[in-house]
């Protein structure tokens, strides 16, 4: 090998020495520069994020007092779904060697997902207790028993659990399940805790004693600054 190449190559060497630390370093810098600008976005998500606390009688109240409930929105703390079968269907009976019966009917699938905004349309009284007649749909604005309204009614933990549910006309009355639509999952009319409660209330009761219940939940973004001043102490001579 000449010379010549022999420098050359050692010259490339000599370069690719000098280089490597260098984008190593540079590296290292942009990924300190990311992470810390992941960690500003996670601050700044963290304190505007909106959490959800379950509806209780003195947020109401305050809300009541301050702004109305009508820019208030409620959300469900589970998915709601409820199965209107059409009513007064006739059953077709034929007799051809083998019977024959059958039946062609409507039904009305009606979810509610915990993300689906409601409003509250009328608070009134249930047994001496609030009740609050929700809508989660913009065309229903009548409040009360067989409309196309949900009822959450206050109960002694200082909930409001579902206590009603819609009617549609031409249908019976819903079957509603807590989640998914499984007969473990039905909701049926029932006590709470006691049998002194005014209201029964909407719930599944599991084997093993726990109590399933759809309750109103409220988005709500906590938002405390706090100005730190500092000062230093001198001391005494």
């Amino acid at each position: 090998m000449s010379s010549s190449r022999m420098n050359s190559s050692r010259a490339a060497d000599d370069r690719a020495a000098y280089v490597a630390p260098a984008l190593d370093k540079s590296k290292q810098l942009a990924k300190r520069g990311l992470l810390g600008l992941m960690g500003l976005a996670v601050a700044v998500a963290a304190s505007g994020c909106a959490k959800r606390y379950r509806l209780n009688p003195t947020e109401l109240e305050r809300v009541k007092t301050e702004a109305g409930v009508q820019p208030l929105r409620v959300y469900t703390n589970k998915r709601l779904v409820s199965l209107f079968d059409e009513a007064n269907v006739q059953d077709q009976f034929q007799v051809q060697k083998k019977i024959r019966e059958s039946q062609d009917k409507d039904q009305l699938k009606e979810t509610i997902t915990k993300n689906t905004a409601g409003l509250i349309l009328a608070i009134e009284e249930l047994n001496g207790a609030p009740l609050l007649w929700v809508t989660f749909d913009p065309r229903c604005r009548e409040p009360g028993p067989d409309t196309c309204a949900y009822g959450f009614v206050e109960t002694e933990d200082k909930g409001y659990r579902l206590v009603s549910l819609p009617a549609h006309e031409g249908f019976e009355d819903p079957r509603s399940f807590r989640g998914i639509v499984w007969k473990k999952r039905r909701l049926r009319l029932n006590k709470l805790a006691s049998l002194a409660e005014a209201n029964d209330v909407y719930l599944v009761k599991k084997r093993n004693g726990k109590i399933l219940t759809v309750d109103l939940e409220v988005k709500k973004i906590v938002d405390k600054k706090v100005r730190t001043r500092r000062s230093r102490q001198r001391g005494i001579d």
